[in-house]
């Protein structure tokens, strides 16, 4: 007697629209994944270099600090620095102050801008202060 083997060509396998379709997925979900990761290193990148900015822009203040400047005009100014860090420049100006217009009373205020460079000076970060003179 001959035995009724069961067909196994319908259950043995996927079809090539179903292994297609896996793919499909499976490729959607690495770019996804991928972007991802390439985002995050791109944001890890920028978040180290701004704590490198944030550390010069310490040091310069260490350095040439602020509070004991007896005349901003002259003692506030530093020449571009680039001693602190290598691969960074510090640097702090004072602007010129306007002639207030007659019958307006001087009010003193001197704007400092303490600059730090990097990358060869194509990236460039600034913070803006005002500085009152004291009488």
């Amino acid at each position: 007697m001959r035995c009724r083997r069961p067909a196994l060509a319908a259950t043995a396998g996927f079809t090539l629209l179903e292994v297609m379709l896996a793919v499909i997925i499976l490729g959607g979900a690495l770019s996804v994944l991928y972007r991802s990761i390439i985002v995050n290193v791109r944001m890890i990148d920028v978040s180290h270099e701004r704590q490198e900015v944030a550390y010069v822009f310490s040091l310069g203040e260490l350095e040439y600090p602020l509070r004991d400047v007896e005349d901003i005009e002259e003692d506030a100014p530093v020449d571009p620095d680039s001693s602190l860090k290598e691969g960074y420049t510090f640097e702090r100006t004072v602007d010129e102050k306007e002639d207030p217009e007659e019958g307006v009373e001087d009010d003193g205020l001197y704007v400092v801008r303490t600059i730090v460079t990097w990358g060869e000076g194509r990236n460039r970060e600034e913070i803006v202060r005002y500085l009152r003179k004291t009488k």
